[in-house]
């Protein structure tokens, strides 16, 4: 038996033998700590890192484990880099990354992208999404009793984006008909608060819930956005406020001196929110308290007033269309309109601006010249004297010598 070299004991020999071992099993991708007791990986592939636990203890199983993980990410990386078929789950990772996260709908866009994935399936691969699949997952969606509005945009336009992207990479995809899958919207739907009715609104309205009311009608915010602003959010002397909009949006937007002097008049009134009302039943809390509007709470005074002031066609939303109206009306400028709705697309800010027949009157008579110049007019043919056919003939005669 041979003794450990001079100076260096059996213990230390081991501990440096077992250290290089460790060394050689890393290089090879797997290795296992001395106080741990399950064999762990680590290797590089393209440029990517994978690394962990095998969950295993024995080495014959941790190798065995690392061989099938090892040829599996491989398949993934050469996948999600176009180097071979793509499913549609590596295909909306990838989209996601390069195209959805960019959005401002994003967090839309995310839960649109979990929906069609769990539908479609995660290994399902791209040449199968075909006109078939596509409409069976309309039929799903439309069989949820969303709009069909929410259809196109949650399957239709995400699915199209994914696979228009997908050819870009130099994946095969199938010719699918999108014009046959997309469904036909709604009208649009015009509906301005006048004048006229805006009074007898806020003449059938409780006092409350008018500096909300008004302040909708002025900024164009949705119920929601309005009743949680907060006092933090809410700089009078810069004349500015913080919006949370939908999906988690935050934009900064300047306030006008109107609504500016519906904020000064609620200052006070409570500690954290703008809006408030005063409870006048017992299920509201105590009564007499002045407690934040809910957005249920403002779209029910806004239904009892809309019914006593006989506007029945008349919606809570309409206020953010009054609101567009009117400003593109008095300005004129489509993209302020856009701007102050926060919307991605100016077109769907022209689903809002509505254009009236008098707003198009006004167009016509203002980009019509002062003056129109009048033809002058000239004799008809019934008019002109005719000479008689004596007088013709003696012309004729005359005209032969």
């Amino acid at each position: 038996m041979l003794s450990p070299a001079p100076g260096r004991s059996r213990g230390v020999h081991f501990a440096a033998d077992q250290h290089d071992m460790q060394k050689i099993q890393k290089i090879k991708g797997l290795y296992r700590r001395a106080e741990a007791g399950e064999w762990l990986y680590d290797f590089q592939f393209r440029g990517h890192r994978f690394c962990g636990s095998t969950g295993a203890t024995a080495r014959r199983e941790a190798e065995k484990w690392l061989t099938a993980y090892r040829r599996q990410k491989e398949a993934e990386v050469a996948e999600s880099s176009g180097d071979a078929p793509m499913s549609f789950a590596v295909a909306c990772a990838r989209w996601w990354g390069e195209k959805g996260q960019h959005r401002k709908d994003a967090p839309d866009i995310k839960r649109f992208l979990a929906w069609l994935e769990a539908e479609i399936g995660h290994k399902t691969m791209l040449p199968a999404i075909d006109n078939n699949l596509v409409a069976r997952l309309v039929a799903t969606r439309r069989a949820e009793g969303v709009a069909t509005a929410t259809v196109n945009r949650s399957v239709t336009e995400p699915l199209r984006a994914i696979l228009t992207r997908a050819a870009f990479w130099g994946q095969a995809v199938a010719r699918v008909d999108w014009g046959e899958h997309k469904l036909a919207e709604a009208q649009e739907r015009v509906r301005e608060l006048t004048a006229a009715e805006e009074a007898r609104l806020f003449a059938a309205l409780r006092p409350d819930f008018h500096p909300i009311a008004r302040f909708l009608i002025i900024t164009g915010l949705r119920r929601a956005e309005a009743c949680r602003l907060a006092w933090s959010d809410v700089d009078l002397d810069g004349a500015r406020m913080v919006v949370r909009g939908k999906g988690g949006t935050v934009d900064t937007l300047p306030l006008p001196d109107a609504a500016i002097a519906i904020l000064r008049a609620e200052s006070g009134r409570h500690a954290e929110l703008v809006f408030t009302y005063q409870v006048r039943h017992r299920w509201g809390g105590k009564i007499g308290a002045r407690v934040p509007i809910e957005p249920d709470t403002l779209g029910t005074a806004f239904w009892r007033a809309r019914r006593a002031a006989k506007l029945t066609d008349l919606r809570l939303h309409d206020l953010r269309h009054t609101a567009a109206t009117r400003l593109v009306r008095a300005t004129g400028n489509l993209a302020a309109a856009q701007k102050a709705l926060r919307h991605r697309r100016i077109t769907t800010t022209m689903r809002y601006a509505h254009v009236t027949e008098d707003d198009l009157r006004a167009a016509l008579n203002k980009a019509a010249p002062v003056a129109t110049p009048v033809a002058p007019q000239t004799e008809s043919p019934a008019e002109i004297p005719q000479a008689s056919p004596d007088k013709a003939r003696k012309a004729k005669n005359n005209k032969s010598m």
